[in-house]
């Protein structure tokens, strides 16, 4: 019976992502999210929140650091807007990894950021979907800053 469950559960994942859009091969997730990551700095740096925007999906949702849950494409645009606006910060960021299973991929990396709030060093996790049209949007972003904390020896 446990073989049974085995590989039913196997043909079942299968079946699902045979029947997703994969108009692209795996290795083109990995094209695709590299290659959106110098137009998605140039917009940071120039504080251009919209364009920033212009990246998530209209449910994506980003878990910053000392803040709320910014919650679909507005929110997330909101969020950045404000926080460009206050602290004027250049980024750099690196993907370490891009893994991809069927219309969805995941990146995660470290970045740094120059602001007029300071310097930071961090890490992320980036959740990516690849919408109907074929292009790839976020779904969901966490950053976490690798900083120690005001008083905390690191």
């Amino acid at each position: 019976m446990r073989k049974i469950t085995v590989v039913v559960s196997l043909g079942l994942l299968l079946a699902a992502c045979s029947t997703t859009n994969m108009s692209t091969t795996a290795s083109d997730a990995d094209a695709a999210l590299r290659g959106a990551q110098p137009g998605f700095i140039r917009a940071f740096n120039a504080g251009d929140a919209d364009t920033v925007a212009k990246y998530y999906s209209d449910d994506a949702v980003f878990l910053g650091p000392n803040a709320p849950i910014a919650t679909g494409n507005a929110g997330v645009r909101d969020m950045f807007r404000a926080f460009l606006t206050a602290t004027h910060p250049a980024l750099s960021i690196t993907a370490d990894r891009i893994v991809q299973s069927c219309d969805m991929a995941y990146e995660y990396g470290h970045y740094t950021t120059q602001s007029s709030a300071g310097n930071d060093t961090g890490k992320y996790l980036t959740v990516w979907r690849r919408m109907p049209n074929g292009d790839w949007k976020i779904v969901a972003d966490s950053i976490n800053s690798s900083m120690p904390m005001p008083g905390m020896a690191h």
